[in-house]
This record gives C-alpha cells, structure tokens and sequence, in this order.
C-alpha cells in the first residue's frame, strides 16, 4: 500500500516551517529536514517537489558562514620544520632503497640473459666496495 504524496501546499508551508525551527535553534536549515518533517525519502522528495525546493526554499536559505582563518599556534613553525625534515630524511631512505632494488634487478638481469643464452654467469659482487678484512 502506497502512502499518499503531501500535496503542494503542505510541502510550502513545510519549506516556511523548517527554516523557523533551525533558526531557533541555531542550525542551517536543510533539506534533509524537510524531508524528515514531511516524512518523506529524499528521491521522492526530489522526484516531486525539487521545484518547489529551489523556487521557495532554497532563496531563502543563508549562506554558510565563511570559518574563520585558524591562528597559526606559536610552536607551529618548529612543528612545520620538524616534520619537513623527518620526511626528507625518509625520502632520501627511500631513494637508496630504489638504488639497491634498481641493482639487484639489473643484477639478475644480466645473470638471466646469460643464463639463456649459454655463456658462463660471473658472480658479481654484492657491494659496490668491497667488504674489509
């Protein structure tokens, strides 16, 4: 059984009712709320009564308030320095990392082509200086 679809007027006066009760609450009226005091889905509401929204609602609906620029804290600039230089040490960590798999791939490469093709593999060695004694 379907329900019946509030009729125009109601969602009207719907659309008067709701921005009264945010406002006296200190809220940003919504359409979600309309939606809510209609006891209606959203896709129904918007199959609808989307004219209706945009032509008597939504005019009057204020703008949302611009948040205020955040005051930087006084510690903020040590912070800033700090994290900056953690993740350039982490960069240059990752940079020998990709240097040493870059190696190792080369390494094998030349091992498998050999390989394949017959010849003799030499060993090379590990580290690009040698191991003391």
């Amino acid at each position: 059984m379907k329900r019946a679809l509030p009729g125009t007027d109601t969602v009207k006066a719907a659309t008067d009712t709701v921005p009264a009760e945010a406002a006296a609450r200190d809220h940003r009226p919504t359409v979600t709320a309309i939606e809510r005091f209609l006891d209606i889905p959203h896709a129904t509401c918007h199959r609808h009564y989307a004219d209706l929204i945009d032509v008597h609602f939504r005019p009057r609906v204020p703008a949302p308030a611009q948040p205020a620029t955040p005051t930087e804290p006084a510690g903020s600039d040590v912070r800033t320095e700090a994290n900056l230089s953690r993740l350039r040490k982490e960069n240059t960590g990752l940079r020998r990392t990709l240097a040493r798999y870059e190696e190792a791939i080369r390494r094998q490469a030349l091992e498998n082509d050999a390989l394949r093709s017959g010849g003799t593999v030499l060993p090379l060695p590990t580290r690009s200086t040698p191991a003391p004694c």
